[in-house]
């Protein structure tokens, strides 16, 4: 064996990227996981990497900054929430009405089954306030708002909600299609029933459906 075909050669520019890209998704997953449990000042960068299986320095030559790392992990937050979102979910045309009012629904019980973070960070900046919680609400929270609300406003004139504030309803529905996989642990120690079996998700948001629409 000659010493060039017994040395590794080097990794092409496009694999060395797609590793990084990699490397880097991984990073912002954990760092969801620790933000969303410890908030920002209590989460570690250590703990964040070694969860991601990378080394404390891969985070700072990505990242640069914690504050950097939080702002990205939150625009990874939304943004798989996006690309997961079916096409076909078009609530807010007013062709969709009940149809998509209830295909919205079942996709958002399964999100918040799949992504207990997303709920659990929502949670933490809000109890601890501050320029994070900000932040994400001029860029991120307040788009979902101003989207729930033309959807609401129409099932209410029709009918199909209750006539009341439409923001109540959007917090209310949120609450709903999030909480059994924040309280996750203390429904199983109660009940013994694992929320996030198939069987349970599809029944959790056929709950939601018949409680909101009154069927």
């Amino acid at each position: 064996m000659t010493a060039s075909s017994s040395t590794r050669a080097p990794d092409s520019p496009s694999i060395r990227q797609q590793r990084l890209r990699n490397t880097g998704k991984a990073i912002l997953a954990s760092a969801l996981d620790h933000f969303s449990r410890r908030g920002f000042e209590g989460a570690s960068l250590r703990d964040i990497a070694e969860d991601a299986g990378v080394r404390h320095g891969m985070i700072r030559h990505i990242y640069q900054t914690k504050e950097e790392l939080w702002r990205q992990a939150i625009a990874f937050l939304f943004d798989r929430m996006e690309r997961e979102m079916p096409a076909s979910l078009s609530v807010s045309e007013p062709k969709g009405g009940v149809a998509g009012f209830k295909a919205f629904i079942r996709w958002y019980v399964g999100y918040c089954a799949r992504h207990p973070e997303h709920a659990r960070l929502m949670v933490q900046l809000s109890i601890l306030e501050g320029p994070e919680l900000e932040w994400t609400a001029e860029r991120y929270i307040g788009e979902g708002y101003r989207w729930y609300e033309p959807v609401v406003e129409r099932l209410r004139e029709s009918g199909n909600l209750p006539a009341v504030d439409p923001l109540s309803i959007s917090l209310m529905l949120t609450a709903a299609c999030q909480m059994p996989y924040l309280l996750a642990p203390e429904i199983k120690a109660v009940a013994g029933r694992d929320v996030h079996a198939p069987a349970e998700i599809e029944a959790h948001a056929e709950a939601v459906i018949r409680v909101f629409l009154r069927e």
